[in-house]
């Protein structure tokens, strides 16, 4: 005959392994219900979002395109056909640059007009974070008299951008003119693989020229908007594309939060700046609940 003990300690060894297995059952199925959820509260945030920003700014002069971290298309009000984005382009003009210069970049005298910046005083001695941050016409045409154009081609393929022609000249290259077009959606796409990469001395050096842009820079409306260091950010102004034809257009990409971005706005404005459209690109985050009064909830 089996001792007790032996017998007892069987009973409580198949009793653990029984428990075990439907704690492991039990784990699975919840993470099962979560994952069938969350498409559903995606779902329910796109469609809350777009009506949100349809209702609050209904206003035809603005386009905008909302993704998530992953590239979908959460809300869009914006035709697909290509578009000439202003100085949206530097960053990757600067990822070219960097390739090709093994990561060097040079420091440039900005002195405004003289030097075809848009700033008419000019904004002095400028390194790549702080030539983001203002946008520098002056620095980013340093960088693009000498770009080899076919291999700067080939970095703007990699992030999914058509570029201009591999003939373009210097003033095509920072985004002048109306030569350099890209769809909205690539657009968008290409900065959320910035952000991505930014683990890359490259790359981060970019994001940290970009977060200058939200403190400081020409995108600063929009931390003024979110609240300090909230949001990775982006102007350009750019030839208007619209009838009635006005002096520019304004555009701002903005990754939000900083730290670890959920979405990815971007916006057009039609008859303004960029650093105009920064206002309006912040004050549509913050009405989805954006910003510091949302974090304190």
């Amino acid at each position: 005959m089996e001792p007790l003990t032996a017998k007892r300690f069987r009973l409580a060894t198949s009793a653990w392994i029984v428990q075990r297995a439907a704690i492991a059952v039990i784990f699975l199925l919840f993470v099962a219900c979560q994952a069938s959820a969350q498409p559903a509260r995606d779902a329910q945030f796109s469609q809350a979002a777009k009506a949100a920003l349809d209702r609050d700014f209904a206003s035809p002069e603005i386009s905008y395109l909302l993704l998530d971290a992953s590239g979908s298309v959460l809300a869009e009000r914006w035709p697909a056909q290509p578009v000439a984005p202003g100085s949206l382009v530097k960053p990757f003009l600067a990822i070219a640059y960097g390739e090709q210069h093994a990561g060097q970049f040079p420091t440039v005298r900005c002195l405004g007009t003289r030097t075809r910046c848009w700033l008419p005083a000019g904004h002095g001695n400028l390194g790549l974070e702080e030539a983001i941050a203002q946008s520098c016409n002056t620095y980013f045409l340093t960088l693009a008299n000498a770009l080899d154009r076919k291999r700067a081609a080939e970095s703007f393929a990699r992030y999914g951008l058509a570029g201009p022609a591999e003939n373009a000249n210097s003033e095509n290259l920072v985004g002048l003119g109306a030569a350099w077009k890209e769809t909205p959606l690539a657009l968008a796409r290409a900065y959320l693989t910035i952000q991505k990469e930014q683990r890359s001395v490259l790359q981060g050096r970019i994001v940290k020229g970009m977060i200058a842009s939200a403190q400081h820079g020409t995108a600063r409306a929009v931390d003024a908007a979110l609240g300090r260091d909230a949001a990775l950010a982006k102007t350009g102004t750019a030839v208007c594309s619209h009838t009635p034809r006005a002096a520019a257009d304004g555009f701002t990409v903005v990754l939000y939060p900083a730290a670890q971005p959920r979405l990815l706005l971007l916006v057009r404005v039609h008859g303004v700046t960029g650093a105009a459209s920064a206002g309006v690109a912040g004050a549509m985050l913050r009405s989805l609940g954006a910003g510091e009064s949302a974090a304190s909830q």
